[in-house]
């Protein structure tokens, strides 16, 4: 009997793995596992997501301080000088002199005429 017992228990070699619990609870078990790797696939391509995110973010913010700031800048200066320009002519004109006059004066067209109606601030 000895014997017998000897000849059908196998012995498990260093390369094998122990099979996977089967059923039910091994596939719990399995899925598991693979919700938790893919949580943690998520979680790492979320961060580096983000990081990347922040930086392109960070690139245009600081583009824009540098590009737009002085635009808007000089687009308020703009205007200042423009509403100034009119005031000008309105006084030159009181004045008695012609749109010709205010031109060769160096006066621009905004300035000697109103805008069209598409311009005006309603």
């Amino acid at each position: 009997q000895e014997r017998g017992r000897r000849a059908f228990t196998t012995t498990m070699s260093s390369t094998e793995k122990p099979m996977a619990p089967g059923g039910i609870k091994g596939f719990f078990q399995r899925a598991g596992k693979s919700f938790w790797q893919g949580g943690m696939w998520s979680k790492d391509t979320g961060l580096w997501l983000a990081k990347k995110a922040a930086y392109v973010g960070f690139v245009v913010a600081t583009t824009s301080m540098v590009t737009l700031m002085p635009l808007l800048f000089e687009i308020g200066r703009e205007r200042q000088s423009l509403e100034s320009d009119k005031i000008q002519v309105k006084q030159l004109r009181s004045q008695g002199f012609s749109d010709r006059q205010l031109f060769d004066m160096g006066f621009t067209e905004s300035a000697v005429h109103k805008p069209s109606i598409s311009l005006v601030n309603k």
